[in-house]
């Protein structure tokens, strides 16, 4: 299990219509219970990578497998499917305000698996706990705090125990106070198997939890390249 690949980008080049990602053959490969962290200063381009790894960025070139599969061959339902194996915290939170918090939450998880939705509550909210909320949030985004919308997105991201998770920019956006239960659940989801992917524009941010961390990595104008610390 520890040397299955979960994410394979192989020689992918963005579709020239990509303007965010730099017009290069981007390379990555993340085995279960992997930790990668990307320094990457420029936001939309972290994002613009994250959906490449979702299969989300048109390719002139190149392969992105996730689990053995290649997104561009996959039609519905089983790509829906096996986007619900991917937890993910967005940078801008992605939320529908139509909807109140606790139906963003649970959305993805009830369109992409068939889990039983009374099981999803309950886990949703043992989650909401463990990051200091009361329970699952009924207001809508516009109405909540930004504190507890981190708390939401990272509830969001963890939920159904994904087998990857692609989180922008989590240290940044939270306090000092949510590290601590952030930290705690990624080290259990690589202990389960769960491959990460964290961007970072610093990697001293993650210093407490630089043991954990498999590869650092730094994505500019030139690609994504491998960094060694210390």
């Amino acid at each position: 299990m520890a040397n299955k690949i979960l994410l394979d980008i192989h020689q992918a080049k963005p579709s020239f219509d990509e303007n965010y990602l730099p017009p290069v053959a981007f390379d990555l490969k993340v085995k279960a219970g992997e930790c990668v962290i990307i320094e990457c200063r420029d936001l939309e381009v972290a994002t613009a990578f994250a959906d490449l790894c979702s299969g989300m960025v048109a390719l002139r070139d190149g392969k992105v497998l996730f689990k053995g599969l290649d997104w561009f061959e996959l039609k519905e339902p089983r790509l829906s499917a096996l986007r619900g194996c991917i937890g993910r915290v967005f940078q801008k939170n992605g939320w529908m305000d139509m909807y109140s918090v606790a139906v963003n939450i649970l959305l993805p998880s009830l369109h992409h698996t068939r889990i039983d939705e009374d099981k999803l509550v309950d886990q949703a909210m043992t989650l909401c706990r463990k990051f200091g909320l009361p329970g699952l949030p009924m207001d809508t985004a516009r109405e909540a705090t930004m504190i507890d919308l981190f708390r939401a997105s990272c509830v969001r991201a963890l939920l159904n125990n994904p087998d990857l998770l692609l989180l922008e920019y989590p240290a940044e956006s939270s306090s000092a106070e949510l590290m601590s239960p952030l930290l705690e659940m990624l080290n259990i989801a690589q202990n389960r198997g769960a491959g990460i992917i964290c961007f970072t524009r610093q990697f001293s941010l993650w210093n407490d939890y630089k043991d954990r961390v498999t590869h650092w990595m730094r994505l500019q104008e030139k690609g994504l390249t491998s960094i060694r610390l210390g």
